[in-house]
């Protein structure tokens, strides 16, 4: 593989962050990086509200890079959540007009058509991804790869078929374009999370990831190492920041702060141990007036606690059990991520309401990564890098022997038969 510069922007509710990376004969290392918290509100639950302001700050973001690596940055590669990305998975059968016969990638590619054309879109939706799982030559043999070459009378498939609202997708397609660079690949949010966070094995053993940030909740769901669900939802963090303001009279920063020090989201584990650091009182101030108040950890733990699991208790697990049925076999458990994964007491409230284990990922591990960018809210700015790496070194795959010496017999065949005929 020759030396490749690829670039990734996280768009999100609270901050920009952007990285660039050199990819060189199979390896990844970050050569620059950059994030800046908004000022002002700039996007919402996911969503662009302000195209001038997003469209300025991806400037800077964009900027500082060029600058960092001394290298134009014109492409950029996205991921999305914002509440309008949905994926399924769904299978699909092509019978072969000729029996037992060697399958072509132009079956292969009109088994995909036939997704894309019985699938059934909703007005102002389309495909952002269509991701085969596996494909199963006459409904007994599975095979992860591409199946050309292989022999069969009918190929299907299980296909994972991801949808995106086309106007919100556009707003922030155009604030790239107005900072003066174009989008290369756009990436589910989940997706890109994932991609740094997984190994194969937890795949294969059933994994749900939840990317918990301040305006969405991105999360999806890998069952015997297929995608089986891919989500975004409009509720996050700064929820919890909205309920301890109007509880409490406090300005939405100072619930924030309150929420990150005091907050415990598995306060009912807390009062059944009776834990007396429950009683103790933090003082704040309120909006307007400024008076000093004292709210004790029990209040600001149970106000946590309730929206939470509003939304990771219900919310999430009720999205995943109506797509599926019930809640899948998840052997590797729930992994967190996003910048509200570190709530205190979010790993335990998460195995206490989903009844399997927990753990916090981030991205760790990567050539040239800053120790500041190795913690959960940048996991996807990390994953976006790596799945267009992916991409790129699928689209580099040499062929297989057998296909080049394939297409080399016939050469020598063809150049045999036009020398006879020319002779003749």
């Amino acid at each position: 593989m020759t030396k490749e510069i690829i670039v990734s922007l996280d768009i999100g509710s609270y901050k920009i962050a952007g990285m660039v990376a050199a990819l060189n004969e199979g390896t990844m290392e970050i050569i620059g990086a950059e994030h800046i918290e908004y000022e002002e509100e700039i996007v919402r639950k996911g969503r662009v509200v302000d195209i001038e302001g997003c469209t300025e700050y991806i400037k800077k973001v964009l900027t500082e890079l060029e600058q960092q690596t001394n290298l134009p940055l014109p492409l950029v590669n996205i991921s999305i959540g914002g509440g309008f990305v949905r994926g399924w998975t769904t299978s699909h059968r092509l019978n072969l007009e000729t029996a037992r016969r060697r399958i072509t990638e132009i079956d292969v590619e009109n088994l995909l058509k036939n997704v894309k054309n019985e699938s059934n879109i909703p007005p102002g939706s389309g495909i952002l991804k269509l991701l085969p799982q596996e494909y199963i030559i006459d409904d007994t043999t599975n095979v992860k790869k591409n199946p050309k070459g292989m022999f069969g009378s009918s190929i299907g498939a299980l296909v994972h078929l991801c949808l995106v609202l086309d106007n919100p997708l556009e707003n922030i397609l155009q604030c790239v374009k107005n900072a003066g660079s174009e989008v290369d690949c756009i990436y589910p949010h989940s997706w890109a999370s994932a991609e740094v966070l997984l190994t194969e094995e937890e795949k294969k053993s059933g994994v749900c990831v939840i990317d918990f940030g301040k305006g969405t909740t991105d999360f999806l769901v890998y069952s015997n190492g297929n995608l089986y669900g891919t989500y975004s939802i409009r509720y996050g963090g700064e929820y919890i920041d909205s309920d301890l303001s109007l509880i409490l009279n406090i300005s939405m920063e100072t619930a924030s702060e309150i929420k990150k020090e005091y907050g415990f989201c598995n306060y009912p584990e807390l009062v059944e141990q009776r834990s007396p650091e429950l009683a103790n009182q933090v003082e704040m101030r309120t909006v307007g007036t400024g008076s000093k108040i004292y709210v004790t950890v029990d209040k600001i733990s149970k106000a946590v606690y309730e929206r939470i699991d509003d939304i990771i208790g219900k919310s999430v697990r009720e999205a995943i059990e109506k797509d599926i049925g019930k809640m899948p076999r998840l052997g590797a458990g729930i992994v967190l991520t996003g910048g509200c994964s570190q709530l205190k007491g979010m790993v335990s409230y998460v195995e206490n309401a989903f009844k399997r284990p927990a753990r916090i990922g981030a991205p760790k591990n990567i050539l040239g990564l800053p120790a500041s960018y190795q913690y959960p809210c940048f996991s996807a700015v990390v994953g976006t890098l790596m799945l267009r790496k992916k991409e790129i070194e699928i689209i580099s795959e040499p062929e297989p022997v057998w296909l080049t010496k394939l297409k080399n017999f016939r050469k020598t065949v063809y150049n045999k038969l036009k020398s006879l005929w020319e002779g003749w």
